[in-house]
């Protein structure tokens, strides 16, 4: 019997709860039972959208920390959201990318007109991509299953609700899956990976049908050097950061650093490309993304921005968001900081 087919009947929702309190019990990460419903569905959704090509024809890569955790097992915590970069040119509508990107890097304005004009075009596209997605989920005949496109984020968001069986002892988790698209990637290096449930990880829950995806992920040498960069974005802007689940950040390229899941040493293009789109397409006031590539990358923010982030990670610990008990922020961010400075020594060639 495939786990979803337990949601089509209220009657049967009790007995889906216990399937998944039984599974936090004998889980060999431990993992809470709201937690691993919620992957369920993560899971379904990106083999909607990869399998099921749900998305169209544009070159989307899978990307940020739920594809660090399901690709890679390279970070220790439930990453809740799926994180997918659209190739800039599809947006664009660009049959030739290097003319296209230098036409509209030639001035203020039209760097200001490229990015009007993607707005538009991801908005329609995720509007009707939210028509084809509730389209399918109606097949599903589960109550309450539906997707709807957020007000606001310019076509970025899209949640997927779906009916809980499960509840967390905090709000810390979101109760919904969120997909976050955006045409930011300057290259399109991906690599398949399949993926699957947590649930599937459980011996005795072998007769029990679960989701499987196949997935394009982004390679890691971009995701690295993409939360890099937003490490020095948030270190240097002159804007505070909201710091509510910002944490993770620093936790990840932590852990990507420390398995060796990609170097920061020897992944210049990787480097070279997301400092040049991000430099183009997104500057933050008060951040120079060129510094980064001249032996100026800063991860470590100064000590009152700091205290806001740590504190966040002391949220995400209490929301049972780790598997297990991760290091304290201090520890994690002086390694940052000796990886910060290896890598400016490495830029300037010292």
């Amino acid at each position: 019997m495939n786990i979803l087919d337990f949601y089509k009947d209220i009657d049967k929702h009790e007995e889906l709860k216990q399937l998944f309190v039984l599974g936090a019990q004998q889980h060999p990460a431990g993992l809470p039972a709201n937690f691993l419903e919620k992957d369920v569905w993560v899971t379904e959704i990106l083999r909607l959208l990869y399998d099921e090509q749900q998305m169209g024809e544009f070159a989307i890569a899978f990307k940020g920390g739920t594809a660090l955790s399901k690709c890679w097992k390279a970070i220790d915590r439930f990453s809740e959201d799926i994180d997918l970069s659209i190739h800039w040119a599809d947006l664009a509508d660009a049959s030739d990318e290097a003319a296209a990107w230098e036409q509209s890097n030639k001035s203020r304005s039209q760097q200001k007109k490229f990015r009007d004009r993607q707005t538009t075009r991801l908005t329609e596209w995720s509007t009707a991509l939210v028509e084809r997605l509730n389209t399918r989920l109606a097949e599903y005949e589960i109550e309450g299953l539906s997707a709807v496109l957020e007000d606001g984020p310019k076509g970025e968001k899209i949640d997927i609700l779906f009916p809980r069986v499960t509840a967390g002892s905090n709000d810390y988790q979101l109760d919904h899956v969120l997909l976050e698209f955006g045409g930011r990637n300057r290259g399109q290096p991906t690599e398949p990976h399949a993926v699957d449930c947590y649930m599937s990880e459980v011996p005795a829950f072998g007769e029990l049908v679960f989701p499987e995806a196949n997935v394009q992920a982004y390679d890691p040498a971009y995701i690295l050097w993409e939360k890099l960069t937003a490490l020095h974005q948030f270190s240097t802007m002159e804007k505070e950061p909201a710091t509510n689940r910002l944490a993770r950040h620093w936790y990840d390229v932590d852990c990507i650093l420390q398995k060796g899941i990609s170097d920061s040493l020897n992944t210049e293009k990787a480097m070279n490309d997301v400092i040049e789109m991000k430099s183009q397409r997104w500057p933050e006031r008060g951040v120079d993304y060129g510094l980064v590539a001249r032996g100026g990358l800063q991860l470590i923010p100064s000590e009152e921005r700091l205290k806001g982030i740590e504190k966040d990670h002391q949220e995400a610990i209490n929301g049972g968001m780790f598997y297990g008990y991760p290091d304290n922020f201090d520890s994690i961010i002086e390694r940052l900081r000796v990886a910060q400075d290896g890598i400016n020594e490495k830029s300037t060639g010292n």
